[in-house]
């Protein structure tokens, strides 16, 4: 049976295999086509992906405030396609470092949360939480790139679990018979 660690080291390291492949669809957009306002949660696929590396970012760094150590890059309002590439990698190098380095005991560990931007209350957040809120806007917002790709009639990047899985090496071939 899988821990629920390592579950969440799981889904960690497939959402950020499956972030490229939006930035990947993003690369046969042009710019204008990047930045139009579609009327979704976040005006364009844009400010969509910059969100979600936004909510990664607030939410890890409140997890581990040293996870990110300077210079933090800036994003420009509307981000570039090389802005968002470029916190991309930024972003997944020290996620994916707060996420190998923690343990069962990290998870139980909480994070003070103050009433206001990301609270409706005061409160104490386990970090375990945290990061299956983090699964779960994630996917949220990937399948919103989904729809807002095919509306425009460009391939969605659809990379489901048990293709990163059998590709990492998760799931075996049979043997031929």
């Amino acid at each position: 049976m899988v821990s629920e660690l390592d579950a969440l080291k799981s889904w960690f390291a497939y959402l950020a295999a499956a972030r490229q492949g939006y930035l990947g669809a993003f690369d046969t957009l042009s710019s204008s086509e990047l930045a139009r306002d579609r009327g979704a949660s976040h005006p364009s696929l844009a400010d969509i992906f910059a969100h979600s590396q936004g909510a990664l970012y607030f939410w890890i760094r409140n997890c581990a405030p040293d996870a990110f150590p300077p210079p933090e890059p800036d994003l420009g309002d509307p981000a570039t396609l090389a802005e968002l590439k470029a916190f991309e990698a930024y972003l997944q190098s020290h996620v994916q470092r707060f996420v190998t380095a923690l343990t069962e005991t990290g998870l139980e560990r909480t994070v003070p949360m103050t009433k206001g931007r990301a609270s409706d209350h005061d409160c104490d957040l386990p970090v375990r939480e945290i990061l299956w809120h983090l699964v779960e806007e994630e996917l949220q917002h990937l399948g919103e790139l989904n729809a807002l790709l095919w509306q425009i009639d460009v391939e969605a990047p659809v990379y489901s679990w048990t293709r990163w899985a059998h590709d990492v090496g998760r799931i075996k071939d049979r043997p031929a018979p």
